[in-house]
């Protein structure tokens, strides 16, 4: 509850903070109606807010001892009145002929069309923008080499994957993801191998599928790895892309020391502490 009281100058507000949304915290300090411009936050339905401080403004104006009380009413806790409301709004959102007529609106909202919500607007162009970049994530070469590794790249799922990885960590996901990893397959294409073939398997390229799925060299690293994720250890997209198997995927990768010149010892994710 919110009450404001006219004393000699300006309009004190004094309130019980638990009962008041955030945006109206800074209505506990005493301000004048007649002076303020910005008592509310643009908040969904904040031209509502809006109407009311002119009229408190103008109340304020024409009348020198005036007692207001405003009280927020908490939703879906079956007050009959603010159940009521909400039937009602939802009844009109859904259906037009549903509106009340517009000579029963307050006189505010009688001229024009109602304030855009700001709300609805960054949702709509958040909606426009991701559309837009999807359009041309799609376009790029680079699409078709990740996309079947991760097909919700494009919605941040790589970030929130390492968000709390080691850096070391991070960086052999990027390297196994993009296949810049120092394998024979792309040392020989960098020219650093004579052969792109694998040392072990000859005929067969050392690729990352080859090296993490194939290789018979580390078949009994590989069984370790199968035993904890049982069939999604043949998934590439899986060991790479979902944070349940990012454990046993690093201690898989030790366990051979195939790496180990490059990355050394490479660490677990951390535990998030929230």
């Amino acid at each position: 509850m919110m009450r404001a009281q006219q004393k000699s100058g300006p309009l004190y507000m004094s309130a019980k903070v638990q009962h008041l949304p955030w945006e109206c915290v800074t209505a506990l300090k005493p301000f004048d109606l007649r002076k303020v411009n910005h008592v509310f936050f643009s908040r969904p339905g904040s031209y509502l807010a809006d109407g009311f401080r002119r009229m408190m403004q103008a109340i304020a104006k024409n009348n020198n001892d005036f007692d207001i009380t405003v009280r927020w009413v908490p939703g879906h806790i079956d007050i009959h009145g603010n159940e009521e409301v909400d039937k009602h709004a939802k009844r009109a959102a859904e259906n037009r002929e549903s509106k009340s007529p517009r000579q029963h609106l307050p006189h505010y909202l009688r001229l024009g069309t109602l304030p855009l919500s700001i709300s609805a607007l960054k949702q709509a162009h958040t909606k426009q923008t991701h559309a837009h970049w999807g359009r041309i994530w799609r376009k790029s070469p680079r699409y078709a080499r990740t996309n079947h590794l991760d097909p919700n790249l494009i919605h941040r799922s790589f970030i929130k994957l390492v968000a709390h990885f080691p850096k070391r960590l991070t960086s052999l996901y990027i390297s196994l993801r993009s296949q810049h990893i120092p394998l024979n397959k792309y040392l020989h294409r960098i020219g650093k191998k004579e052969s792109p073939h694998c040392e072990h398997c000859p005929q067969t390229d050392e690729t990352v599928h080859h090296f993490i799925l194939e290789c018979q060299h580390y078949q009994r690293q590989r069984h370790t790895l199968t035993c904890a994720l049982g069939r999604k250890a043949s998934s590439l997209p899986f060991l790479l892309a979902d944070p349940d198997a990012t454990v046993h995927l690093v201690r898989y990768i030790n366990s051979t020391r195939r790496l180990k010149t490059t990355y050394g010892e490479v660490p677990l994710p951390t535990k998030h502490s929230d």
